[in-house]
């Protein structure tokens, strides 16, 4: 097990936890409860939703189309009126190329707890009120981690365009990539989710696919990894120069 986990981890592009030390919900007996909430969340929150101990995933819905928005905060969110606990917007975002959904366009803004809450309870999957804050803000953790390693490999192209921003963006849980598919034929678990994010590099569009893993650690905890790449031929020779640049820094 442990042989076919490290084959897993080094195919990854830049896996990476978004948050130290494990789930960021936490898989012990105390906050059971809520980690199971988190899984009325498809193609946004890092979700379990396949059998424990098992590579294969368990799906109990049709994979996303091609063409179909992202999650719940595709709708604009409001930065204003925050009259309750819980309307609080995250301060975190990504910039936008104008068709954002903040007030103004120009960023991508995580939901609050309570947009995050009624867009599950329209999407008939609710969550429990209580832990509305606990998931957005594993939401708002997710997408701060997959721009961070988009960047890593933006930074490549600095001289060219200094400031990128996020064009669009899909959901494609069940559609699987390529590589995807590689590392699970050699042992390795799919994705609870993929994203396929489009960046405006200064006027230039570049597709980036994006998956999400979960792996159970010896002490059974839930580590979670995010495999951000660029797509395409162009996008392998940034893949191959940025590990390049990793190891020549050692």
């Amino acid at each position: 097990m442990n042989y076919i986990k490290s084959l897993f981890l080094s195919a990854m592009a830049e896996p990476q936890n978004p948050v130290s030390g494990g789930c960021p919900m936490g898989h012990g007996k105390e906050k059971k409860s809520q980690a199971t909430s988190l899984k009325a969340i498809k193609g946004g929150c890092p979700v379990l939703d396949h059998k424990a101990g098992s590579n294969t995933r368990v799906r109990d819905e049709p994979p996303d189309k091609e063409d179909k928005p992202i999650h719940a905060c595709m709708r604009p969110v409001e930065e204003k009126n925050q009259k309750e606990e819980g309307d609080e917007v995250p301060s975190e975002f990504i910039p936008a190329s104008g068709r954002g959904n903040s007030n103004d366009g120009k960023k991508w803004l995580n939901p609050s707890p309570n947009q995050l809450y009624r867009a599950l309870k329209r999407k008939n999957k609710p969550i429990e009120k209580d832990d509305s804050a606990s998931v957005a803000n594993v939401h708002t953790m997710v997408t701060e981690a997959s721009w961070k390693q988009i960047l890593e490999y933006e930074a490549l192209h600095a001289s060219k365009c200094p400031n990128p921003s996020l064009a669009r963006f899909q959901g494609k849980d069940g559609i699987y990539s390529f590589k995807a598919k590689l590392v699970n034929f050699f042992g390795g678990p799919l994705p609870f989710d993929r994203h396929d994010w489009t960046v405006d590099r200064c006027g230039k569009e570049v597709r980036y696919i994006i998956d999400y893993y979960d792996w159970e650690d010896e002490n059974g905890d839930t580590e979670y990894f995010i495999d951000a790449r660029p797509a395409g031929l162009s996008g392998l020779l940034d893949r191959m120069n940025l590990s390049a640049k990793k190891w020549w820094k050692g």
